[in-house]
């Protein structure tokens, strides 16, 4: 039976995913007379006559709701709209009405960059297993079998996806140099205020050694194919391949990776190497919270509240909410409205109102759950040929090596 996808509903009538799972779960429970399709733990709203009509109606009485109970009026600060393109804006406020969600790549913009580098900073003196040490130890780990595969290249781009402060390639952007292989760095990121950070420091560490190349770009959507393309042509391409990094597990962190994966594969050529690594889904990483608890005593930290700071929404409307959801295997932290709310976004053509019920959440980070055998599949599903793998003694943390699927490879 044909079904409708929790983000197709959300689009077109305009509600959360969150409410169309909670329209799922009354019905699971016999509050809602919808008829779900379900294969093993997960279910999904049937695309019939009669489910459309009860959307419509529960849209509908959803909106007379909004209209009788009121709304705390609310706008952007100033530096909201300084710190952000019309285009970001708009990708902001269609996150917060579709998903409920703050997209947590613009929380790096301006002082979250900043907060960034000194967090990262601060990893590197400590004296436990983190994701920088451990992604900086899996790299070194993993060199001799990357320099076999670059062997017979003569020059290693390296595409920096997500750099933050540039400490994790710091050693292997040494390595290349030492080999006299490096050729171009290019970092790639959304926030301009990450990408100063990272210069600063590939200037610092290495003077002008380092070309420092960045790239404003949304991996979830932009490719970068553009970046590479004078290199792909002519006999020269011969001698050049690419080394894509995503380190650090923030694809983790993203509503759908596999968006991001996509973007890389129909970005490089079939000789770059990708190589991505993340924390793994193990008792060491649940150690953030009790999973099986849901508290609202914990506050936001000062990166995470950036954003809801900007948009606004003062302390006193919220409380925050943070828990792991089982059937989407994600730790995650929200703010639970303690008012109805509505969001005025202002643009050169007009306004945009984004309302909330008293009571709704908005996610302002997650972390999705994988084991190791997950995420090698999720490779292979995004069309990589996963060449090698390696964890960490603690078997928190994955590398892998991996390349684009291709028929042939001379």
């Amino acid at each position: 039976m044909i079904y409708f996808k929790q983000d197709e509903i959300a689009e077109t009538y305009h509600v959360s995913v969150k409410t169309v799972a909670n329209w799922i779960r009354d019905a699971k429970a016999g509050k809602l007379n919808f008829e779900l399709v379900t294969e093993g733990s997960k279910s999904w709203i049937a695309n019939t006559t009669s489910n459309i009509e009860l959307i419509e109606h529960l849209v509908e009485k959803r909106r007379k709701f909004r209209n009788s109970n009121g709304f705390k009026s609310i706008a952007p600060k100033p530096e909201f709209y300084k710190l952000y393109s019309q285009q970001q804006i708009f990708d902001i406020s269609s996150s917060l009405d579709i998903y409920h969600e703050i997209p947590l790549d613009y929380a790096y913009f301006d002082g979250g960059a900043s907060y960034w580098d000194e967090y990262v900073q601060r990893l590197a003196d400590e004296k436990v297993p983190n994701f920088l040490t451990s992604t900086i130890s899996q790299l070194k780990a993993n060199q001799g079998y990357i320099d076999d595969l670059v062997s017979r290249y003569k020059r290693v781009n390296v595409i920096d996806i997500g750099p933050g402060n540039a400490l994790p390639v710091r050693d292997l952007l040494q390595h290349l140099l030492d080999q006299d292989k490096l050729g171009r760095y290019i970092a790639l990121d959304i926030s301009p205020s990450i990408l100063k950070v990272a210069e600063r420091n590939i200037k610092s560490w290495f003077g002008g050694k380092v070309a420092f190349e960045g790239h404003e770009l949304d991996i979830n959507y932009d490719r970068f194919t553009h970046l590479l393309a004078d290199e792909t042509l002519g006999e020269g391409s011969k001698d050049v391949v690419n080394v894509v990094l995503a380190l650090g597990g923030g694809f983790s962190n993203m509503r759908a990776p596999d968006d991001a994966f996509k973007t890389i594969r129909n970005s490089i050529n079939r000789q770059d190497l990708l190589i991505y690594n993340l924390k793994l889904d193990s008792k060491r990483s649940r150690q953030y919270f009790d999973l099986g608890i849901r508290t609202k005593s914990t506050p936001l930290d000062a990166h995470k509240k950036m954003l809801v700071d900007l948009l606004n929404i003062d302390e006193s409307l919220y409380d925050v909410e943070i828990g792991y959801d089982g059937q989407h295997r994600e730790r995650f932290m929200s703010i639970t409205l303690k008012v109805a709310l509505a969001i005025t976004f202002s643009f050169e053509k007009g306004d945009r109102v984004i309302e909330f019920n008293k009571n709704d959440s908005i996610l302002v980070w997650r972390y999705w759950h994988q084991s190791a055998q997950e995420v090698i599949t999720q490779l292979t599903h995004n069309d990589f040929d996963v060449l090698q793998t390696s964890q960490t003694e603690d078997k928190d943390y994955l590398l892998t090596v991996s390349r684009v699927k291709c028929d042939r490879f001379d």
